[in-house]
């Protein structure tokens, strides 16, 4: 606990004359309770201000050191988040990202003897009006490996900026094809290489002719500032392409460990909605080859380092982030109080509140996470989900509040109101199930009602236009319910105890945790 109290008054100390530390009146807090006595716990929006206003005038307002850049994600409105990232901060997130590495090194070090092939959002993705950078977490973490790791990527850094996902994976399958000494593959989630096998599948004869020929048959459709790179790492490998298909003629379906025989280590998310994608993924791959979870990773902070013995047990970033919690039934109680690292118990859930470096104080990120043991007297960290309305499948973080609104233009255009909205989120199919109930009469079907709803997720949510995008989360599902469903909802839930002056229902949730069987209230043609 001392090296945390240690970094929370380091924080304050650093940020006592800045905008948020004057309201707050940091230069008076002595210790933890004084802490979360005068600053109270945040959301972004909360917070939104302070960095617009950083952004737009160029003068730091939550740090005192200015941010150096931006890390961008999807947010509870249509707007984005633009999470700031200062020089410090970026340091400290190199040496965790450098520890990491190093964790996977020692449990599997003939993982990094061949081709590395690391696939990640691109770092830079355009400038601020402060003129500042942003982009994408997960490439900044990329740009800190190693540079002895470095060295063996399969992958010039240019291709991952190509924006259309179908040519984004066909290039990376290209470029990865012709290496047969892959032994490490890294991505944030399985997902992505599900769809990437299964454009294998569909191009498998145009990719071989590309080893023959030393070509790539989209070439034509790549922007020209990735043309150049690419031309300089495509060769000619017609041995390669002669194996590739005497594999095909042995076997229907060709595996992941049938093109990269050589493949030691696969680091991605395997805890919450991702590990059912991990699930598939392992019938692509032999017993040998491993799957290690990437750890518990946000846009706004690297919460911890996978140690390699227990699965998706993770090591908390101790020296670099302060961390609360607060038990789940708790704080869906309504309670706000919080507990220190010292405080928590094995086998509990626990909503996390975190204080970074770069400006993000008290901050409610609303991920559920269970301590799942004690390295000494440090808890393992492992990450459950999402907390109350917000889902997230395949990476693509959607909110309650964008729902009910893509939802409300529809319900706009035909005229008509929502009495019950219920978003689900199906794991297993990689796919959301939305009922609406209406009043009675005709409307269109299903489908149209599925169609108007993703194109404004689409518009507010920009993770869940990549995933959409790039296929790898479903077009959704929608259905029009049957007149009272909202009522016998509420029965059904105050039947089960909930109290009928506190009921609310959030309409964005997992299918997995919800008991209602709306489907048996499905409106029949």
């Amino acid at each position: 606990m001392n090296v945390q109290i240690a970094l929370l008054k380091r924080i304050l100390a650093e940020n006592r004359q800045t905008e948020f530390g004057l309201k707050y009146d940091f230069r008076s807090i002595k210790d933890f309770p004084g802490f979360c006595e005068r600053v109270p716990i945040n959301e972004y929006e909360a917070l939104r201000p302070y960095i617009a206003s950083e952004i737009a005038g160029g003068k730091s307002t939550l740090t005192k050191c200015p941010p150096i850049r931006y890390v961008r994600t999807s947010g509870t409105t249509d707007k984005h988040k633009d999470i700031p990232l200062i020089r410090k901060h970026l340091f400290g997130l190199r040496t965790v990202h450098r520890a990491a590495v190093g964790f996977q090194y020692r449990s599997c070090p003939e993982a990094f003897a061949g081709g590395i092939l690391a696939i990640v959002s691109p770092t830079f993705e355009g400038f601020l009006a402060n003129g500042k950078q942003y982009g994408s977490a997960s490439g900044i973490v990329a740009g800190n490996t190693p540079a002895l790791v470095r060295e063996k990527f399969v992958l010039p850094k240019e291709v991952l900026t190509v924006s259309n996902s179908r040519l984004k994976y066909l290039l990376i399958l290209r470029l990865a094809l012709q290496r047969s000494d892959i032994t490490y593959i890294s991505t944030a989630n399985a997902t992505t290489l599900l769809t990437m096998m299964k454009l294998y599948q569909e191009h498998a004869s145009e990719l071989a002719d590309d080893l023959r020929e030393g070509t790539f048959f989209l070439m034509d459709q790549l922007p020209d500032e990735v043309k150049l790179p690419v031309t300089k790492r495509l060769v000619a490998s017609p041995n390669r392409a002669l194996e590739l298909i005497k594999i095909a003629s042995k076997s229907a379906t060709v595996r992941m460990s049938d093109l990269w025989p050589h493949l030691k280590l696969i680091v991605t998310w395997t805890c919450g909605s991702a590990g059912i994608a991990v699930d598939r993924l392992r019938h692509e791959l032999t017993p040998s080859m491993r799957v290690f979870e990437l750890g518990y990773v946000s846009s706004e902070f690297r919460g911890t380092i996978t140690l390699g013995k227990n699965f998706g047990t993770g090591f908390p970033t101790i020296d670099n982030h302060f961390f609360e919690f607060v038990e789940r039934s708790k704080w869906e109680q309504g309670s706000t109080e919080t507990l220190t690292v010292c405080d928590v118990k094995k086998g509990r859930d626990y909503y996390l509140i975190v204080t970074t470096p770069s400006g993000l104080y008290r901050y409610f990120i609303n991920d559920l996470v269970r301590v799942t043991g004690f390295f000494f007297k440090t808890p393992l960290l492992k990450f459950l989900q999402k907390g109350k309305g917000v889902t997230n499948i395949t990476g693509e973080k959607l909110y309650e509040s964008q729902v009910l609104s893509a939802v409300r233009i529809a319900m706009t255009r035909l005229s008509r109101p929502a009495f019950f909205v219920m978003m689900l989120a199906d794991e297993e199919n990689r796919r959301y199930r939305l009922y609406v109930e209406t009043d009675s009469g005709p409307k269109p079907d299903g489908e149209w009602l599925a169609r108007e709803v993703d194109a404004s997720l689409k518009e507010s949510n920009i993770e869940y236009f990549a995933k959409r995008e790039s296929e790898r989360l479903g077009s959704p599902i929608a259905c029009w319910l049957a007149p009272e469903t909202g009522e016998a909802y509420k029965q059904f839930c105050t039947e089960r105890g909930q109290r009928e002056g506190q009921f609310k229902i959030v309409a964005l949730c997992y299918q997995k945790d919800f008991g209602f069987d709306l489907d048996a209230r499905v409106e029949k043609d």
